[in-house]
This record gives structure tokens, C-alpha cells and sequence, in this order.
């Protein structure tokens, strides 16, 4: 993996449209829209963050994640609702494994937008931004025990089901068991999602 070539797209985050949504960098004009659902424990039931206490931490979250836009380090990209004007979610890279060319997604969406296939847009277009353009080899999925909708769309946009960790991670003071799902640059080109 080129990592200057990766510094570079990611410090000026490229916006990625779909048919509904546009892509974007977070900014704190989207503070408000974030806490709305970032402070639901219904939305961080299987995530590894605690719901916000206050719009401050939502606050301080943004200003994390601009930091990190300015290093050129990977990050979120908000999805704004192209309907409506809402920022309602993020999707982006959890993790980017460069000796092994891979990187690992991490999304939530806000509640009244869930199941409306917004998010399969949404990873739709970083999927496809992370094998053409970064050319990476692998993308990974690591999904919380329990988390149904989650576990489908990953299925839904091609990634295949691969083991099961149990009680890898200790997430808010309960060992919980990871899904493990994985999708190959070659089974994306070829139309396998």
C-alpha cells in the first residue's frame, strides 16, 4: 500500500455521491445532527463507544476527527441525506493494516434512517473508493453478536461470513463475541456484491 498516496486522498477526503447521499468530510456544523443519534444507547448498543453524555463530546469527536483530516490519517465520512439536507451517520475506516493491504469499515446511521438502504449506498461507494482507487486487497467487517441488521447488510453488499471470535472483546464490561466478514478486491471487480 502506497501510504503517500493514501496521505493525499485522505487529506482532502474526496466526496463520494449517490444516488441519495453525499459523502463528506464531518465538520461541526453537523455536531447537532451527530449528537441526535450518537447519544442513543439503542444506536451504540454494538459499538465500541458509549452513547455522547452532551453536544460538548459530540464537539470534541469532530474536532478529533479534524485533526486527524489534517495529518492525512484515514477517518469518517459523514453521509448527508440528499432529501432532506440531514447529516444522518458516518461510515469510513476503522483501521488501515498496511503491511497486510487491507482495512477494516466501522459505520452507525441514525435510527429513522435504518432500513432504507442508505448505508448499503454509503459503503457502496467506500468499497469502491478502497479497491480502485487505494487498491487495497481485502476490506473486513467485525460485527457484534446479536447485531442482525448489521451482520445483513454486510451480506447485502457481498462480504462473506468467516468465523466467529467468542468473547474477544471486553466492550463495556461484557466479553462480547465478534462475527468476523471479509470481501476480496477480486470478488468485488467481479461482481460479487
Amino acid at each position: 500500500m502506497d501510504t503517500v498516496k493514501l496521505r493525499r486522498v485522505f487529506a482532502s477526503l474526496p466526496v463520494l455521491e449517490t444516488e441519495r447521499l453525499v459523502l463528506r468530510r464531518i465538520t461541526q456544523e453537523n455536531a447537532y445532527d451527530m449528537f441526535a443519534y450518537a447519544s442513543l444507547s439503542d444506536v451504540t448498543k454494538y459499538l465500541l463507544w458509549s452513547p455522547h453524555i452532551n453536544i460538548d463530546e459530540t464537539r470534541g469527536y469532530i474536532e478529533f476527527l479534524q485533526q486527524r483530516y489534517r495529518r492525512g490519517e484515514y477517518g469518517d465520512w459523514g453521509l448527508n441525506c440528499k432529501a432532506d439536507g440531514r447529516f444522518i451517520g458516518t461510515v469510513g475506516f476503522a483501521d488501515l493494516m498496511f503491511a497486510h493491504n487491507k482495512g477494516e469499515l466501522g459505520y452507525v446511521l441514525s435510527p429513522e434512517y435504518q432500513g432504507k438502504g442508505y448505508m448499503k449506498e454509503a459503503l457502496g461507494a467506500v468499497m469502491e473508493l478502497a479497491f480502485t482507487t487505494l487498491g487495497l486487497h481485502r476490506l473486513e467487517l467485525r460485527i457484534m453478536e446479536g447485531n442482525v441488521a448489521s451482520e445483513r447488510l454486510a451480506e447485502a453488499c457481498g462480504f462473506r461470513y468467516e468465523g466467529t471470535a467468542r468473547e474477544s472483546l471486553l466492550v463495556k464490561e461484557v466479553y462480547r463475541t465478534i462475527r468476523h466478514y471479509g470481501l476480496l478486491k477480486s470478488d468485488f471487480l467481479s461482481g460479487c456484491h
